[in-house]
């Protein structure tokens, strides 16, 4: 693709990911130019030139539009789903990664979009099964004036009669959750009606700042330029004072015996309370539950053995983190495949009421070091409970570890140093110190949970 400069360093990783899958896609229109195309479809061309350089994150319309483009262009009928579900993944990983009111703005959208597609899924569901009941309450009128005709009872011809009866029970059951799910999609999509009418007016004003703010930029910058350049000095002759951390230094702390405190050079990594607060209980039955993660602030993701699951199904109830439950219902159920003769099951629960997510995204490692410590904070039916785990290697596509396991923290993500999602406890043995993670890797299969990397 000409006419685009190469990314620069300050487009994110994620952005960087999303601008090459979109212009690896813009060649399939070749020889016509971004130009051109911007012209074609109405674009502004500047904004076009920002989503392929990856310094702006486009609307979704826009990379939808952009494949029907290519697909009638290479004369397919539509593009291929696992294309679709690839590009919704790096363009919603793209959109958690970015700062700014404005991507807040076309994040709040896509979640808006979404959860309008599932209300009308769900209307549709209810308007068919209220058409299957009428068809059956009508047969039963049929048959029970035959039976009247006939001068006898209901239990003349009790077989037909019972099956009609219990058809209409079973749709009554399933028209109510179908109902039931609807009632609560509505209430999702008007929360984010009112987060997406305040990002707005986030947005706004944050445009009216930014004018003001632009004057006083160069000397801002020529500001940060000195100081970092006296830091990195500083730090090439050896000068930290004793007692203070380089800088971009942190440390891992963990409260608790025996346990280590690391020193590294980067971004922090998530700490006991982050760990925490990112960490849920999923209440299922009458008062049993398990851990799972905050994805976002509508969304929990677990991971369990698929028998745990089936026994489970129908059951979950609420989610609780930071002293707030709120009920959930399940999204999906995916089975997870490759892992050496293990079942497992990742479970994707939407929230009926948002929960706060503490800091930025949360961000995956994909492949945390053999050797390095895994943090978990959670909370078990005795209370809270934090500990460092060593992981020592792989099984079968597991991620083996050892240390303080407690088999109630089934479902519970682990940490790992670098501040990323490691995985997510499915086996801790009772007697051994051994336990065994899903790789956060695994998320990959969600194509609706886009997280970024660490």
């Amino acid at each position: 693709m000409t006419g685009l400069k190469p990314f620069g360093e300050e487009v994110p990783p994620e952005a960087r990911e999303l601008a090459k899958a979109l212009r690896q896609l813009f060649e399939g229109l070749a020889p016509l130019s971004m130009r051109r195309y911007a012209i074609r479809r109405s674009y502004d061309s500047g904004a076009v030139s920002r989503y392929f350089g990856g310094r702006r994150v486009p609307h979704w319309d826009f990379v939808r539009n952009l494949l029907g483009d290519v697909a009638e262009a290479r004369g397919a009928e539509a593009p291929t789903e696992e294309t679709v579900a690839m590009l919704r993944a790096l363009h919603r990983a793209a959109l958690y990664a970015a700062k700014g009111p404005v991507h807040k703005v076309r994040l709040l959208e896509v979640q808006l979009a979404e959860a309008d597609d599932e209300a009308q899924r769900a209307a549709r569901s209810a308007r068919r099964l209220e058409e299957a009941l009428d068809d059956r309450e009508r047969r039963i009128r049929d048959l029970a004036l035959q039976v009247r005709e006939l001068r006898a009872e209901p239990s003349a011809d009790s077989g037909e009669y019972a099956r009609l009866r219990a058809e209409i029970r079973d749709l009554e059951e399933e028209l109510a959750r179908v109902r039931e799910l609807h009632r609560l999609a509505e209430e999702r999509c008007e929360g984010l009606e009112r987060r997406l009418a305040e990002a707005e007016a986030a947005s706004v004003e944050a445009g009216e700042a930014e004018a003001a703010e632009a004057t006083s930029a160069g000397a801002a910058e020529v500001a940060e330029a000195t100081s970092v350049g006296v830091a990195e000095a500083a730090e090439a002759a050896g000068a930290a004072p004793v007692g203070r951390s380089a800088p971009g230094a942190y440390t891992f702390r963990v409260a608790g015996e025996n346990n280590v405190v690391h020193f590294h050079q980067g971004s922090p990594p998530v700490d006991e309370e982050a760990a925490a607060a990112l960490s849920v209980q999923i209440g299922y039955g009458d008062d049993a539950f398990f851990s799972g993660l905050l994805v976002d602030e509508w969304s929990v993701v677990s991971a369990l053995s698929l028998s745990a699951l089936a026994r489970m199904e129908g059951e979950y109830r609420t989610v609780s983190a930071g002293g707030r439950t709120v009920p959930a219902a399940v999204r999906r159920v995916h089975e997870v495949r490759g892992l050496g003769g293990y079942d497992v099951g990742l479970l994707v629960l939407d929230l009926m009421a948002s929960l706060p997510l503490p800091g930025g995204p949360v961000r995956v490692d994909r492949k945390p070091l053999i050797g390095s410590r895994l943090l978990v904070s959670a909370r078990t039916p005795y209370g809270p409970y934090s500990c460092l785990v060593d992981l020592k290697g792989r099984t079968g596509g597991l991620l083996r570890v050892e240390g303080g396991l407690d088999p109630s923290l089934a479902g519970a993500p682990f940490f790992s140093e670098r501040g990323g999602l490691a995985g997510f406890q499915i086996m801790a043995g009772t007697s051994s110190p051994l336990g065994y993670l899903l790789p956060s890797s695994a998320l990959d299969v969600l194509d609706d949970i886009a997280l970024p990397d660490c």
